[in-house]
């Protein structure tokens, strides 16, 4: 028997999982956790492009950065910050082509923890990859940051 698909939280203002009424610019993805991290479906369109009919890079970027990011919120069950980032863009991503950005973590050390991730299309070709490093917040930054995002009823809390 199959679990149900657990999606996370969003915040309304976020350039990535936001709400297009409070965020116009925003990408409006839905992250959903997986047995090796989280996942998240996307097609760019016009607005995401930078030179003609390829996405610009710091949309991928953000898209990683929050991929990898929620993957290592969701493996420690704990919020983090993005420390550093890092982005390899290996070909360009046409506009509109269906991808799947994908995160797990890597490993956790004492001050921080380490995520990887990656832009794939349905055929495997890989149009960008990511590590990172992010570091725990604080307790009541956290709980400050879960007064205001939106839950949806299947998505997971990662603070219960």
């Amino acid at each position: 028997m199959n679990e149900p698909v657990r999606h996370l939280p969003t915040y309304e203002g976020c350039l990535v999982c936001g709400q297009k009424n409070v965020n116009p610019s925003s990408l409006s993805l839905r992250f959903r956790v997986t047995e090796s991290g989280v996942e998240v479906p996307f097609k760019p369109g016009r607005q995401q492009e930078g030179y003609r009919q390829v996405v610009h890079g710091g949309i991928l970027c953000a898209l990683l950065d929050e991929t990898i990011g929620w993957a290592v919120a969701v493996h420690r069950r704990k919020y983090f910050v993005t420390g550093e980032l890092n982005v390899r863009f290996l070909r360009p991503l046409p506009v509109g082509t269906p991808v799947l950005a994908k995160g797990w973590a890597v490993e956790h050390k004492f001050k921080y923890s380490v995520a990887e991730g990656e832009v794939v299309d349905s055929d495997g070709t890989v149009y960008a990859t990511a590590s990172g490093k992010f570091f725990t917040m604080p307790d009541d930054k956290a709980r400050e940051v879960r007064k205001y995002l939106t839950f949806q009823p299947d998505d997971l809390d990662i603070l219960e």
